[in-house]
């Protein structure tokens, strides 16, 4: 199924639920939902989800990948798409393939897997930050990515 068709039926199942429940299967129709979104969220990740946290996995990787365009990494690279971004076994890589450019690498897929989750984590701190501070000036946020890029180093260390 290509994932133009996945998402449609996605957005078609939200307005669904989204209006009245009555007459419809409604665990059917979220457990496809949450299938779907498995699917779409699961795009370059080369690594096996299963059991009741995949889902979990599969929306932590796709918020990784749209904090990696909004943040970006600890490494100077300043064109690096986070739509690209490939999970393999041992390492995150900058395009598809496992022989691409190795942005981090790893001893195991949960150590991966913490990294992931941590760095998500660094991200929502940051944006409580900017939003409790009401960070008004490009040196405030300056500020706040150096610091969010130190802790990404020591997350890694």
């Amino acid at each position: 199924m290509n994932i133009e068709k996945i998402q449609n039926r996605v957005n078609e199942i939200n307005e669904i639920l989204n209006g009245s429940w009555e007459g419809i299967d409604s665990g059917a129709l979220i457990s496809e939902r949450a299938e779907k979104d498995l699917i779409l969220n699961k795009q370059g990740v080369n690594i096996r989800l299963t059991g009741n946290n995949k889902y979990y996995w599969g929306y932590q990787f796709s918020k990784f990948r749209k904090n990696i365009d909004l943040y970006g990494s600890n490494y100077g690279y300043k064109d690096i798409d986070g739509s690209k971004i490939s999970f393999h076994k041992y390492s995150i890589n900058q395009e598809y393939s496992q022989y691409s450019n190795d942005l981090w690498r790893f001893n195991s897929p949960e150590e991966m897997k913490g990294f992931v989750k941590g760095y998500n984590s660094l991200c929502e701190i940051l944006e409580k930050q900017k939003e409790t501070k009401n960070l008004r000036s490009a040196n405030d946020l300056k500020g706040s990515k150096k610091l969010f890029k130190r802790l990404i180093w020591k997350l890694k260390s």
